[in-house]
């Protein structure tokens, strides 16, 4: 794999995990919905690197946007989730 490519995924990956463990240690509604939209925001940009990314090889490119697209596909369920236990009270 292309190692500008793992240091990018690198870079969006730590910040994505950091993430999930600050959604478990929020204790309010609004502050569960910031770190859902930090989330969605992080994996969107991370997306969006990798999807204009130039002389990827077709390989790392489906490998770096099914990882990418994994944490926007949880990051939407647990925003989604978020919204749900909001209007639901």
């Amino acid at each position: 794999m292309n190692e500008t490519l793992i240091s990018a995924c690198t870079m969006f990956l730590v910040p994505a995990t950091l993430l999930f463990g600050a959604l478990g240690i929020a204790n309010s509604s609004f502050l569960k919905m910031l770190v859902c939209l930090l989330g969605l925001g992080t994996a969107g940009l991370w997306l969006y690197r990798i999807w204009w990314w130039t002389n990827l090889s077709l390989i790392d490119r489906r490998t770096a946007l099914g990882l990418a697209g994994m944490y926007a596909g949880a990051w939407v369920v647990t925003f989604l989730v978020q919204l749900k236990n909001v209007f639901s009270r």
